[in-house]
């Protein structure tokens, strides 16, 4: 079986597993509370939430989670308070995946009013192991960054920093890298160079150390060190393929750098084919992407033709095959780092 239809059939049957269990709340105590999804919607017109009675209700505004039960034969209300809730078990929502999807198909407008009803709802609980507000604050700061507002990304990591209190070390990890962000949108490459070679062996994050590699191509191609870029980019299908939201970016990259690397000295390694290759398979694998709209105005019409012939092939077998362009091996940590730091 094909690696990349493997791992769809594996994500598929990890999802089917966690919306078996719904969602619950564990107070302190190992008491479990199954609790209603306010983002669930049924089918009227216009849609309402999708309420069972037998379940819990939460209310963000107040704080409480109420829940109705039958104690001999009479209707008993129980309300608990969200401070008490020691863990939450809490599939993925699916306007959380819509919002991911609109931020890699270029649209993060649509993305953030994908987002912010999830942020504002997990906001009481936002510390609370399975909490998505870390994650859903994450697609607002991509949302963000793809409008390139630094006005609304400084005001929102600001906002972040203040519920920083050190019990979170995640938190203050990405609060670090979006920061890291802004300082590469803002020119200082050389300093983005040098604190995410530092950070990224210290990291274990696949998600996180996807981001820092490509923030840390992004500044060394802007910086025209081509061939360290290249290596860097290549890292991420390489060594965090799963974190497929990145990939798109990586390759972008990767076949920028190919294409900065391109002179009458290389000619006979024919890089500006290798990075062609790169850009076909954006297109035909990432269709809808932001990166596929920008990987069709470097490519040669006929080349574009292609990709986009093939894109429609995939999407009419509803299977997505493994990328037609192989990356080449990285160089090691140390040489990156070398390089990266000339």
């Amino acid at each position: 079986m094909r690696p990349a239809v493997r791992s769809f059939l594996t994500a598929a049957l990890l999802c089917a597993g966690a919306q078996s269990f719904g969602q619950a709340l564990i107070f302190k105590g190992g008491e479990r509370w199954e609790v209603n999804d306010p983002f669930k919607m049924d089918t009227s017109v216009p849609p309402k939430p999708v309420s069972d009675p037998k379940k819990g209700t939460i209310s963000s505004i107040k704080g409480t989670v109420v829940r109705t039960i039958n104690s001999g034969g009479t209707d008993v209300e129980s309300t608990r308070k969200l401070s008490e809730v020691e863990r939450i078990v809490w599939p993925t929502v699916d306007k959380l995946t819509e919002a991911q999807l609109f931020v890699s198909r270029g649209e993060p407008a649509k993305a953030l009013d994908s987002v912010e009803p999830i942020i504002k709802f997990f906001d009481s609980f936002k510390k609370t192991p399975g909490s998505l507000w870390l994650k859903a604050s994450m697609v607002k700061l991509d949302a963000l960054d793809r409008l390139e507002n630094d006005a609304a990304i400084g005001a929102f990591l600001d906002n972040l920093e203040k519920n920083d209190d050190g019990t979170n070390p995640e938190l203050a990890t990405k609060i670090k890298l979006a920061r890291l962000m802004q300082r590469a949108r803002r020119g200082e490459h050389e300093a983005v160079i040098s604190e995410a070679t530092d950070l990224i062996p210290k990291m274990d994050d696949p998600d996180v150390l996807a981001r820092l590699h490509i923030v840390k191509g992004s500044s060394l191609l802007a910086t025209k060190k081509y061939e360290a870029a290249m290596n860097i980019y290549l890292r991420v299908p390489v060594f965090y393929g799963a974190q497929t939201e990145h990939l798109p970016k990586a390759m972008l990259g990767a076949a920028r750098s190919f294409r900065g690397m391109d002179s009458p000295a290389t000619k006979e390694q024919k890089l500006e084919e290798i990075s062609n290759r790169y850009l076909r398979d954006i297109i035909a694998t990432y269709p809808v992407s932001k990166e596929a709209e920008e990987a069709k105005k470097l490519l040669p019409k006929e080349d574009r033709l292609a990709a986009e012939a093939d894109a429609a092939k995939i999407k009419d077998a509803a299977v997505i095959p493994e990328a037609t362009a192989k990356p080449d091996a990285p160089k090691a940590d140390n040489a990156n780092n070398n390089e990266g730091n000339k």
